[in-house]
């Protein structure tokens, strides 16, 4: 055997040839897959954090014995909870940005106004949702052992019967929200009803549920502002009524009015619920001002009318009123202590959630921003200084 020579011992061996890749999977698509193959399933994790909010709602929901309609509550928060998941950014900003209305002595309605009260209901509505407002309204205490959910349903089942309509007549029912409202009107006096509103959302849920209960023919949701002239021809409703709505976003009472007798044909029932602010909040009182200002945030009021407004306005449109009164047997604040209790501490745990990283930020941003200021909301009521149960039952006179 021949030994090899100094210098061929010590000649550089060219280098390795690195490993030829597989056919169809260059080195950089191969690293893209493994890190795909690493990464989270977003699905799983979206469908996770929809149930462990859902699973801390629930649980606070039992907590505070709301029990009634249980299931569909269930059903209900985990849909909104699904819809906040995939919320986009912009949505997320004009809600909070739609906060500073709150802080106007005067909402206008311009278009640039409106857009952030479509985008602040969008919104709203599935926050509300995941408790006991659906239906985005504070009640009547017709039943002080009751929440929030149940007191509704008796308020709403005790104005249909006062519409005094039944089958083959129609209904209007102005800012229906989800049609809920309208659901039940219809499934009760055996009406039609038309619902207006300016959410798309809410819109397109409305008449998704008229579909599934087959109650389509009955119900009909359009989308229409009621700060303008209503869609309708003269005299096109036996009855009308509306739960709430116009501190939301009404500009002008006295259109607004005149507008709802117009529609309404002569005999017709109109029954209006509202918020106003009561005679005994004095706006040089710095502690009321502060409670009445933070309390129009959470609840969504941009303007508190005083009843005389209310009252002028009525007159003025032509109607006839027969009944109008605040009817809880006890002070509204005894339903805001109940819902406080689930929706401070469904707050508390959602932002630790969103610090350890298991719910997204918005959450927490979107819960935290609806309940600034629930205290001196609770305070505004209990002090007498406004009122979500001003109940009016009116009707357009007989030619």
């Amino acid at each position: 055997r021949r030994s090899r020579s100094p210098e061929s011992r010590c000649r550089v061996q060219p280098p390795a040839k690195p490993p030829r890749p597989q056919r169809g999977c260059p080195p950089a698509a191969a690293g893209l897959r493994r890190a795909a193959a690493e990464a989270p399933d977003m699905a799983k994790v979206t469908s996770c954090l929809g149930l462990v909010i859902l699973a801390v709602a629930l649980g606070l929901g039992f907590l505070t014995r709301t029990k009634e309609d249980f299931f569909y509550r269930a059903q209900q928060a985990f849909k909104a909870v699904a819809a906040l998941s995939v919320i986009p950014q912009e949505r997320i900003e004009n809600f909070l940005t739609a906060y500073d209305m709150f802080e106007m002595d005067s909402f206008t309605g311009t278009p640039d106004q409106m857009k952030y009260v479509k985008d602040y209901y969008e919104t709203l509505n599935h926050l509300c949702s995941i408790g006991n407002y659906e239906k985005m309204y504070l009640p009547p205490v017709l039943d002080p052992t009751k929440d929030t959910y149940s007191n509704q349903l008796m308020y709403e089942k005790r104005m249909a019967a006062r519409l005094m309509v039944g089958p083959g007549q129609k209904v209007l029912d102005i800012g229906c929200g989800r049609g809920k409202i309208a659901h039940l009107v219809a499934a009760q006096t055996g009406a039609s009803v038309t619902g207006i509103n300016i959410d798309k959302d809410q819109l397109a849920q409305a008449t998704a549920s008229a579909d599934a209960t087959g109650m389509e023919k009955r119900l009909n949701f359009i989308e229409a502002n009621y700060n303008e002239p209503l869609p309708f021809p003269d005299e096109s409703f036996d009855a009308l009524y509306y739960v709430q709505v116009i501190g939301g976003y009404g500009t002008d009472l006295k259109k607004l009015f005149k507008e709802a007798f117009r529609v309404l044909k002569p005999g017709g029932m109109a029954a209006f619920e509202d918020y106003i602010v009561l005679p005994k909040y004095n706006k040089s009182d710095a502690l009321h001002k502060r409670y009445v200002q933070k309390s129009k945030a959470v609840l969504g009021v941009v303007h508190y009318y005083t009843d005389k407004e209310f009252t002028d306005a009525l007159d003025g449109a032509g109607f006839e009123t027969f009944h109008r009164r605040n009817v809880s047997v006890t002070n509204q604040a005894i339903l805001l202590e109940k819902d406080r209790d689930f929706f401070m501490p469904l707050t508390a745990v959602v932002s630790f959630l969103n610090s350890v990283g298991v719910v997204p930020k918005h959450f927490a941003e979107l819960l935290n921003r609806m309940t600034e200021g629930t205290e001196d909301c609770i305070e505004a009521h209990r002090q007498g200084l406004v009122t979500g149960d001003m109940e009016t039952l009116a009707r357009k006179p007989r030619r």
